[in-house]
């Protein structure tokens, strides 16, 4: 079959991708707690024609053909905690959003596994489709590995909106996306008046000193050949501007792209929080609350599916590079285990001034859907049959 017809196709089912997105966007789930989200996408997988099988509560996997090789199509489904200020009359209104566009990632791969389904007699394969709760914790991956996700798979894909980039798919080979390790600081003190701070050991002070700190590390222990972040992100201190809390409770993210300087940051953050807080007469717990590794994309799968990417969309739509970034991924868990193709769907609507994933005011160009589920078809039945 002519792969431009995958495009059309994709097309022609438009305005379900529409709908559905739509009413995802409208009611977004957070974490691992997806039990709408979860049954909406069931519901659709049984209307066309699936088995769906649940991993974890709200963990889907669904699959399509047989014999040959296996390939994973990945879109997550969860929400963040965060007030949508879009202004759209589909916006959110239950202080979840899908800032971060899952929806469109979970719209995508409904619209793949429609059209897929229609396809079947020409697979020389089994697609196997993940739909995963918990990214933005980075920690829903790992889970549905753990519980046997890929269980006789052989290569895996998945993709990310990006509304700062006009239309278009973007890929990258190797190291691609930052590891990601977030972490959690009690800092223990004594309580007191905030007018007589003698009598108290001051967290809060402790927590200031332990954010400036952190960036020491990178500044002065860290070479300038290598790439590292760390930011605090949390500061949670309870009471009233006259006491001086008991614990407050910091929380932060620390992204690298070398191991060497991961392991080595790794130990240092606790090591120089309690050394601060004991110089302050403090004490510090430091719990890792996520470790995903860097996201590889295998240089020969990527460079396929690049090609089958083009086929796809023809001059219709532009298919260029995008360049390494500290942004992480859960599906980098994956990538760890097996071959992997992560790439991007430039999605900036035009005339609108872009904001970035995460923003309460982002907004994202619903017409890249159609290409982006022609790029998974097309991709997806070409590597069975170049692979089988």
């Amino acid at each position: 079959m002519n792969s431009m017809n995958y495009l059309n196709e994709a097309k022609g089912i438009f305005s379900e991708l529409v709908e559905w997105r739509r009413h995802l966007h409208q009611n977004p789930e957070v974490g691992f707690d997806l039990p709408n989200t979860s049954q909406f996408v069931k519901e659709k997988l049984i209307e066309f024609g699936y088995e769906p099988k649940n991993i974890l509560e709200h963990g889907i996997i669904a699959e399509v053909g047989q014999g040959g090789k296996t390939i994973l199509l990945r879109a997550d489904m969860d929400g963040l905690p965060i007030e949508e200020l879009s202004g759209l009359d589909y916006a959110s209104n239950n202080g979840f959003s899908h800032t971060c566009g899952h929806d469109i990632h979970t719209t995508i791969m409904l619209g793949v596994a429609k059209l897929m389904k229609a396809h079947e007699s020409e697979l020389e394969g089994v697609v196997r489709f993940e739909f995963q709760p918990a990214e933005e914790l980075l920690t829903g991956s790992q889970a549905m590995v753990d519980a046997g996700l890929l269980d006789g798979v052989d290569v895996a894909m998945a993709a990310h909106v990006q509304p700062m980039v006009p239309a278009s798919i973007m890929f990258s080979e190797g190291p691609s996306l930052a590891a990601a390790n977030n972490y959690r600081i009690k800092v223990k003190g004594v309580g007191a008046h905030g007018a007589m701070p003698h009598n108290g050991v001051d967290p809060v002070f402790i927590a200031s000193e332990i954010i400036s700190a952190t960036q020491t590390l990178v500044a002065r222990e860290i070479s300038f050949a290598e790439s590292a972040a760390i930011t605090t992100g949390g500061f949670e201190s309870p009471g009233s501007r006259n006491i001086i809390p008991n614990e407050v409770v910091l929380e932060g993210t620390l992204r690298t792209f070398s191991e060497k300087t991961r392991e080595y940051l790794k130990e240092r953050l606790p090591e120089l929080a309690e050394g601060i807080a004991k110089a302050y007469r403090g004490e510090t717990e430091f719990e890792y609350l996520s470790d995903v590794p860097v996201l590889n994309n295998n240089p020969e799968l990527t460079r396929s599916v690049r090609a089958y990417a083009e086929e796809a969309v023809g001059s219709e739509y532009k298919v260029t590079d995008f360049e390494p970034m500290q942004a992480s991924e859960d599906f980098a868990v994956v990538s760890a285990q097996v071959p992997t193709c992560y790439y991007f769907i430039g999605m900036k609507p035009e005339g609108v001034q872009g904001y970035p994933v995460h923003h309460p005011q982002v907004v994202f160009n619903e017409e890249m859907m159609a290409p982006a589920v022609a790029v998974f078809l097309n991709s997806a039945i070409s590597w069975l049959k170049d692979n089988k």
